[in-house]
C-alpha cells in the first residue's frame, strides 16, 4: 500500500544537484511528479540567474537507469538553453 502513494520517479535534492552543471542551483519550487507528462519536472537556475524547467521522463528512466536519465536530461537542457542564446 505505501509503494502506491510513491511517485513513480523521484531524486533526492543532492542527486539532483550533483549533475547540475557548475553555477546552477535548484530553483524555490519543490520538484515533484508530473503525472501528465509521466516524468519528474524540477525547476533550476543557471549562472546567469535564469530559471529553466528540467524534465526527466520516465521512460528514460526505465530505458537507461534513474541516474543515467537525470544525467541525460541535464545534458540536453544544458544544450537546448545554449541553443537558445544563438
Amino acid at each position: 500500500m505505501a509503494a502506491d502513494l510513491l511517485p513513480p520517479l523521484s531524486y533526492t535534492d543532492i542527486e539532483l544537484e550533483s549533475y547540475l552543471p557548475s553555477g546552477w542551483v535548484l530553483a524555490e519550487a519543490e520538484p515533484h511528479w508530473h503525472e501528465d507528462k509521466s516524468s519528474f519536472h524540477v525547476a533550476v537556475i543557471d549562472g546567469s540567474e535564469l530559471e529553466w524547467d528540467l524534465w526527466v521522463p520516465k521512460a528514460d528512466a526505465d530505458r537507461h537507469g534513474r541516474i543515467e536519465a537525470l544525467r541525460l536530461a541535464v545534458d540536453k537542457l544544458d544544450r537546448g538553453r545554449f541553443k537558445s542564446f544563438l
